[in-house]
């Protein structure tokens, strides 16, 4: 993550330390899906949906994988029709993690158009690297797969966030250890790689902002949209929330 931006008011920052949010800073979506892949709404509905709730910055983060040759066209729609808007509007992607060496499912070319990638663990790889159903993994050794996974892409890079930590064991096995979500802070401080507050996957958001107090990691605010209802979600949720920067005052 860039220093100079690191420096900057924390409100012009797309990114901030967990101590630094503010009121100011989580007016944003920056976890969202349109018609384009698995959501409901068109980008100019999103758009629309995102002033009327006063959102300071959005992202468009479809389901981008390598061989998704409509990514330039969604791209170009994305700016076409942000054109003039109150709302900062960021082109953005969300891809898998392949791997444990931490491989994303992204070109070079893709990766040109985005303002912010996000990279998530959605499928868990088999011996030959092919995806396997969830089913076939043990219970007892589900989650540290997907922590495997994640932590192989914060050692490898190459995207801004870490999207739904945990997400497939909170979805398949009902939570995910506390001291996994620790490595994750922990290992996303050290490369300087934003973790993802998801309203759509975090059972408890205050107690994940509390496991993340100690580490203090760049933190980043995500709804996982896939309606217009959804849109705005986690910065509601956060609103609520005495943060860990405000526990003690």
């Amino acid at each position: 993550m860039d220093a100079s931006a690191d420096r900057a008011p924390a409100r012009a920052r797309r990114f901030v330390r967990l101590s630094e949010m503010d009121a100011a800073w989580i007016n944003r979506e920056m976890h969202l899906h349109t018609s384009w892949t698995d959501g409901t709404p068109t980008i100019a509905e999103v758009i629309d949906r995102a002033e009327a709730l006063g959102l300071e910055e959005i992202a468009f983060t479809e389901h981008v994988r390598a061989d998704s040759a409509w990514f330039p066209a969604f791209a170009a729609e994305v700016r076409a029709a942000a054109a003039g808007r109150a709302v900062r509007v960021l082109v953005g992607a969300e891809v898998r993690i392949t791997d444990f060496e931490g491989s994303l499912d992204i070109t070079p070319a893709q990766r040109r158009e985005c303002d912010v990638v996000l990279a998530s663990v959605h499928r868990f790889p088999g011996a030959d690297g092919t995806p396997i159903e969830f089913a076939s993994v043990p219970r007892e050794a589900f989650a540290e797969t997907e922590l495997a996974l994640a932590l192989g892409f914060l050692r490898r890079g190459g995207a801004d966030v870490l999207a739904h930590p945990g997400g497939m064991s909170q979805r398949q096995l009902g939570g995910f250890p506390d001291e996994m979500y620790r490595l994750l802070a922990r290992a996303s401080r050290a490369a300087g790689v934003a973790i993802e507050i998801s309203a759509s996957y975090l059972p408890d958001v205050g107690g994940f902002l509390a496991l993340l107090r100690d580490d203090d990691p760049f933190v980043s605010v995500g709804s996982d949209a896939h309606t217009l209802d959804e849109l705005g979600r986690c910065r509601d949720i956060l609103r609520q929330h005495p943060w860990p920067a405000r526990l003690s005052s």
